[in-house]
């Protein structure tokens, strides 16, 4: 045999004999550790691509939303403060519900937007 074949014959089976020291548990841990690394390096690489925001908005305070909601035409603005009351002066509902559900006209923006604040406020 030349040395080519040899040099063949030499690469078919890279991997430890069976009565070398660790044996199987030692190819297992190599295995292990190189998924290991491999998972850090992936992760390493993908952290720019996964980070949050660094800083989130700050939440607009209870007049910048009802300031907010100035430019919109009335009908959506009674909608936008009724929800509005609902997270902020929740207590005000019940007595406006009636006009809300009933027949007649619902509640002035103005309204609306005196009540939310004197709720917020207590």
């Amino acid at each position: 045999m030349d040395d080519t074949e040899t040099l063949l014959a030499g690469l078919q089976d890279i991997r430890l004999p069976a009565d070398a020291p660790g044996g199987f548990l030692a190819e297992l841990l190599v295995v292990i550790g190189l998924a290991l690394g491999l998972a850090l390096l992936v992760s390493l690489a993908l952290r720019p691509f996964l980070r949050r925001p660094e800083q989130m908005a700050a939440p607009l305070s209870l007049s910048a939303q009802i300031a907010a909601l100035r430019d919109h035409p009335a009908d959506d603005r009674v909608i936008g403060l009724l929800a509005l009351i609902r997270t902020h002066a929740p207590g005000a509902l019940p007595g406006l519900r009636p006009r809300i559900y009933g027949a007649g006209d619902p509640p002035a923006v103005a309204e609306l937007e005196a009540l939310l604040l004197a709720g917020a406020d207590a």
